[in-house]
């Protein structure tokens, strides 16, 4: 029974677990390097490549996870002097933009990655004075390790698209009440701290 709360626990938290990991990764390989340099004479070649990866990792896993915690600073100056139905209105329509920024971002960003997957483009190439096609997909690398560069790049439509969905989740909960919000989690408005907006 503790196992199954475990796995539940590292489930429900996965974008804290993988910032977690990725963080914690960055710091230790950063300073293995500055070691093999500085002392050893003979760095790490690979750590500048897999560290640049990890932490895009830790940035958009640990956005969607300040999201989803509302730890995102705001400036609400403006909001907190308006009070009664004006606030709502503002607050929902902040609401509606953010997910329409939301959802275009995690579009542009899968875009991206469908770049980084692979370089579209028709080749052609002069044979025997004729120009035949001869291939349209190169998969692209990275330049050290030489693994796919949409292992990286996939963090962000990740990080975008939880944002999303987060959003979406709270604009339900706590402008439209279509879901109702567990004993333990308290509204957006009660929060301490950074908001939305």
């Amino acid at each position: 029974m503790k196992k199954k709360s475990l796995i539940k626990r590292i489930l429900t938290n996965l974008d804290a677990v993988i910032c977690g990991v990725t963080l914690t990764l960055c710091v230790i390989l950063v300073n293995a390097n500055v070691i093999f340099r500085y002392f050893l004479n003979n760095p790490i070649k690979w750590t500048d490549e897999v560290v640049t990866s990890l932490f895009i990792w830790t940035v958009f896993m640990g956005s969607a996870y300040a999201h989803r915690k509302h730890a995102h600073l705001g400036v609400d100056i403006v909001v907190n002097l308006i009070h009664g139905k004006t606030r709502k209105t503002i607050e929902f329509v902040m609401d509606i933009i953010q997910i329409l920024i939301l959802i275009l971002l995690t579009y542009i960003s899968a875009q991206y990655v469908c770049n980084l997957i692979w370089k579209r483009g028709i080749i052609f190439q002069q044979v025997d004075g004729v120009l035949k096609y001869v291939g349209q997909i190169k998969y692209t690398y990275t330049d050290t390790l030489r693994i796919p560069k949409w292992y990286t790049g996939v963090a962000v439509p990740l990080g975008f698209g939880l944002s999303l969905i987060y959003a979406i989740y709270f604009f339900l909960r706590d402008r439209l009440h279509l879901i109702k919000a567990k004993g333990t989690e308290e509204p957006a408005e009660t929060e301490q701290g950074g908001g939305a907006y």
